[in-house]
């Protein structure tokens, strides 16, 4: 599979010195694209270098995956574009051989319309992070053991390959990020950063060590192609 194409993210950092130890979100399951590629949306954790424990395990990203096509999770997966499927996952770039490559847990098939609850959490005695999914279709999991290395990033992401398309904006609502240490400025003034055509985050608001996001858009790469191109074609 060649590398995926335009990819729109929102990041949200923090300070190397902290760490996040709870995502919380939801996001809704759009209507199914065309029949082309395979087109991934998820929010996730990520550690940045310098980060407690960052090696040797690496860059590796904490994600449940909502997938219109086929992925690299090795439990069974529904039939290409049968449904949007999803699984909790974690796919690490490194050459840890603990890590590296694709982990999942069971794949779910969802519907169009059907709104997903994410919980990641990590346990702090055990150091082992757990992913929960849940929604009308019933609820799939995925534990992991990190080695105590600190997650400093939560992510928003579309991301396609192949030529996937999504029409539309893809939006998490009520997100809460639990810090380790609480820290407001990490919340109120987070380091944000946004690839490919972007998206928004509303105002953050803090409440002890959590930090609560009302709404967060990703911009359709797709949408933003096509806007582009009827802008030159005037």
């Amino acid at each position: 599979m060649r590398a995926p194409d335009q990819q729109s993210r929102v990041y949200f950092k923090i300070p190397a010195a902290n760490e996040i130890v709870r995502l919380q979100t939801h996001f809704t399951v759009p209507a199914q694209p065309p029949q082309v590629g395979t087109m991934f949306l998820w929010p996730g954790l990520e550690p940045r270098p310098g980060g407690r424990n960052y090696d040797p395990i690496g860059l590796g990203v904490l994600q449940p995956v909502l997938t219109w096509g086929q992925s690299c999770a090795p439990d069974s997966q529904p039939s290409a574009y049968s449904t949007w499927w999803i699984a909790a996952m974690y796919v690490n770039v490194g050459n840890d051989p603990d890590y590296s490559g694709c982990r999942s847990g069971q794949a779910m098939s969802v519907r169009v319309g059907e709104v997903l609850d994410v919980d990641m959490v990590l346990d702090p005695a055990t150091g082992v992070w757990k992913q929960t999914v849940t929604g009308r279709s019933g609820s799939v999991d995925f534990s992991i053991d990190m080695g105590e290395q600190a997650q400093n990033m939560a992510l928003f992401a579309i991301e396609p390959w192949n030529n996937a398309s999504l029409a539309g904006r893809l939006d998490f609502s009520d997100t809460t990020i639990t810090f380790r240490d609480r820290a407001d400025d990490s919340c109120l003034h987070p380091e944000l950063t946004y690839t490919g055509t972007g998206g928004r985050i509303s105002p953050p608001a803090v409440d002890g060590a959590r930090c609560h996001i009302d709404s967060i858009g990703v911009n359709s790469p797709t949408q933003a192609t096509e806007q582009a191109a009827a802008a030159g074609s005037r």
